[in-house]
């Protein structure tokens, strides 16, 4: 259910509605305008909505919080991963608990906030992390550092994202 709150106000010949939807507080606007006057009355009023959606709502808030991250386990080639969550420091602990049920050697490699990460891993067991805007971002910054570091086969092992 959303609850509103508004604004109205009415100045030369414009009407104004402000609808602040809760809790996220983002604005959809309803306002008319005076077209055409005659003999100093209006005749002709035009109607706008501005970031409303279909229905005339405001549209809903972004979440306020989107923290993710991966741990990896550079000898078992265990991971886990989470996503969002209202803290870096519950990503981490969610995401290495995820990734303690399949290996014992578990460490967070990379954490993000509306974003993307990866962690790439050489043959000789180093492992590399990424960030970006998609997965396909991350993976190819992860991939990067595993490749400028000398390593050989350089493999995904895991990407995921929090947005």
């Amino acid at each position: 259910m959303r609850h509103w709150r508004g604004i109205a106000a009415t100045a030369f010949g414009v009407s104004l509605l402000l609808g602040l939807n809760e809790p996220g507080l983002a604005a959809c606007y309803h306002y008319s305008q005076c077209d055409r006057y005659e003999s100093g009355q209006c005749v002709h009023t035009r109607y706008y909505t501005e970031g409303c959606d279909i229905y005339g709502n405001a549209p809903a808030a972004e979440p306020s919080y989107s923290f993710g991250a991966i741990a990896y386990g550079r000898t078992s080639g265990a991971y886990g991963y989470s996503h969002r969550w209202g803290s870096q420091a519950k990503a981490e602990s969610v995401a290495k608990q995820n990734c303690a049920q399949h290996g014992d050697d578990c460490e967070i490699m990379v954490w993000f906030d509306r974003k993307c990460g990866a962690v790439v891993a050489s043959e000789d067991a180093d492992a590399f992390w990424g960030l970006g805007n998609s997965e396909a971002q991350a993976t190819a910054s992860a991939q990067d550092k595993c490749a400028q570091s000398g390593g050989k086969g350089c493999a995904v092992q895991v990407s995921h994202c929090s947005n």
